[in-house]
C-alpha cells in the first residue's frame, strides 16, 4: 500500500478495465470535456495506442472496421464480448468473458487495416507469443491469440485501474514520492521483459495503469513493436502510432525502431516521469516532425523550471534517463532501479519489503543526513574543537598550553581536560 502524509494524496481510483471506461463527463483536458490543460496540445494522447476514455460512436454497440457483427453481445472464438472499453490505431478493446475458463479478459481486436496485411498478422502472432512468456506482477499478462470470422484478436489480463495519463489529468502533477514509486515499478517490469529479450517500445502514461492498491501494470507489451516497424514518421503514423506516442519516443527509435532496446524504454520512462512531475511531456507542442526533431536535438527543460521544490538528485536522474545518446543513459533497467533507490534514500524515502513494494514518507535517515552534510560538517567540527582547546587550555601569559593545576586536578571545579606535553 502507498502511504501518504495527506489523505487526499492517493490516486483517484475508479472502476475501470485496462484504463478508464467511458464516462459521461471526462476530466478537463480529455476529448469531450473541458479545455486542454495549459502547455498540453489538445491532440496529445487523446487516442492512446491501446485504450482511450473516448466512447464509441454509438455507446455499447461499437463495431470493428468492416465487421459490423462484432459488437458487445457477440463472440469471437470462445470469448463473449461484454463491453467496449476503448480503442486506438491498432483496433478496438472489449471487456470479454473467456467461456472456457470463466474469467474476464481484455480482448483487443485488430483493425481492418492491420488484419488485412499478412505480414502484420504474422508479426502479431509472433509478438503475442513473445509477450506471453512474460510473467510479472507489473505486466498485464497475455492469455490467448487467435482469429475468428476474419478478425484477429488477442486476449490479455483484465486490469482494474486508471492510467497515469488520466490520473494526472484529474489531479495535476503527482507528489514526488508517488511519481518515483510508479517509475520504480515500471523499471522492474522492464527489467523482467528485457531479461527475456522483449522491448516495449511504447512506454507512455496511457500504457501504465495504476491499480486500486497503488501498484502499476504495463499494458501493450508485444504489440508496440508491430506498430513501430517501418522507420519513417509517415510509416509510424500509418501503422497506428498516435500523436501522443511521439511525446515519449526515443531519438533512436524515431530513426529506426528495429534498433530500439531497453535503453529506449528508459528514455520513454524518463519522459513519463517528467509528465508525472510537470503535468506535461518534455516537448508538448508542435507537429509530429517537430516533436521528433526536438527529441533528436533539443535538451529537455529542467524539471525544476516547473516545480522548484524538486531536488537536484531527481533533476539529474531525469537528465540521465532522457540523454540523447543511448550510451549516456542507464545501460539496463537494473541500473535505473539502483539509481532510483539511491535517490529515494537521499530524500528520506524508504521501501518496506520487496515482495510488496511501498513507499513510506519518513524523516531523512541518519546515514543520508550524514552523507549530505559531510562536506561541511567535518571542517566545522574541527574548528569547534580548536576554539574549545584555545579557550580552556591555552595560557595567554606564556603563549603555551598550560598544565592543569596539580592541587586542583580531580577536584570539583578543577580542570578535567587531558593536558598536552610541553
Amino acid at each position: 500500500m502507498l502511504r501518504y502524509g495527506a489523505a487526499d494524496a492517493r490516486p483517484a481510483m475508479t472502476d475501470t478495465a485496462a484504463t478508464n471506461r467511458p464516462s459521461e463527463q471526462p476530466p478537463s483536458g480529455q476529448s469531450g470535456g473541458g479545455a486542454p490543460r495549459p502547455g498540453r496540445a489538445a491532440s496529445v494522447e487523446d487516442q492512446p495506442t491501446v485504450i482511450s476514455k473516448q466512447p464509441p460512436i454509438i455507446p455499447g454497440t461499437a463495431a470493428v472496421g468492416p465487421w459490423p457483427d462484432i459488437r458487445p453481445g457477440t463472440s469471437l472464438a470462445h470469448f463473449q464480448l461484454l463491453e467496449h472499453i476503448g480503442g486506438g490505431g491498432m483496433g478496438q478493446v472489449y471487456r470479454a468473458l473467456d467461456t472456457r475458463l470463466g474469467r474476464t479478459v481484455a480482448l483487443k481486436v485488430l483493425s481492418a487495416q492491420q488484419a488485412a496485411d499478412q505480414e502484420t498478422l504474422l508479426r502479431f502472432r509472433n509478438e503475442a507469443r513473445s509477450a506471453a512468456r512474460l510473467n510479472h506482477q507489473g505486466i498485464a499478462q497475455v492469455y490467448f491469440v487467435g482469429e475468428d470470422r476474419g478478425a484477429a484478436f488477442i486476449a490479455f489480463e483484465f486490469v482494474e485501474g486508471t492510467n497515469i495519463r488520466d490520473v494526472v489529468e484529474q489531479r495535476g502533477p503527482l507528489p514526488l514520492a508517488e511519481a518515483l514509486y510508479f517509475t520504480l515499478q515500471v523499471a522492474e517490469a522492464l527489467a523482467h521483459a528485457a531479461a527475456r529479450n522483449v522491448v516495449h517500445r511504447d512506454i507512455k502514461p496511457s500504457n501504465v495503469l495504476i491499480t486500486p492498491n497503488g501498484t502499476t501494470k504495463l499494458i501493450d507489451l508485444g504489440l508496440a513493436r508491430m506498430q513501430s516497424l517501418g522507420g519513417a514518421a509517415s510509416d509510424l503514423t500509418a501503422s497506428g502510432v498516435t500523436l501522443g506516442t511521439f511525446d515519449y519516443i526515443s531519438p533512436e527509435q524515431a530513426r529506426d525502431p528495429r534498433n530500439a532496446d531497453v535503453r529506449s524504454d528508459i528514455y520513454s520512462l524518463g519522459c513519463t516521469l517528467f509528465y508525472m512531475l510537470a503535468g506535461r511531456p518534455p516537448f508538448p507542442e508542435g507537429t509530429v516532425l517537430q516533436k521528433l526533431l526536438q527529441h533528436q536535438g533539443d535538451e529537455p527543460p529542467d524539471i525544476r523550471t516547473f516545480r522548484r521544490e524538486i531536488p537536484e538528485e531527481v533533476s539529474q536522474l531525469l537528465k540521465r534517463m532522457m540523454a540523447k545518446a543511448p550510451d549516456g543513459r542507464f545501460q539496463s533497467a537494473e541500473k535505473l532501479i539502483e539509481a532510483i533507490l539511491e535517490v529515494a534514500d537521499r530524500l528520506g524515502l524508504r521501501l518496506v519489503g520487496r515482495g510488496q513494494l511501498a513507499w513510506v514518507l519518513s524523516d531523512r535517515p541518519a546515514a543520508s543526513r550524514i552523507r549530505q552534510h559531510l562536506p561541511w560538517a567535518l571542517p566545522v567540527a574541527v574548528l569547534v574543537i580548536v576554539v574549545f582547546i584555545l579557550h580552556f587550555v591555552w595560557s595567554p601569559e606564556t603563549g603555551q598550553f598550560a598544565r592543569p593545576d596539580e592541587n586542583n586536578a580531580g577536584q570539583k571545579g578543577g580542570s578535567q581536560l587531558p593536558w598536552f606535553a610541553e
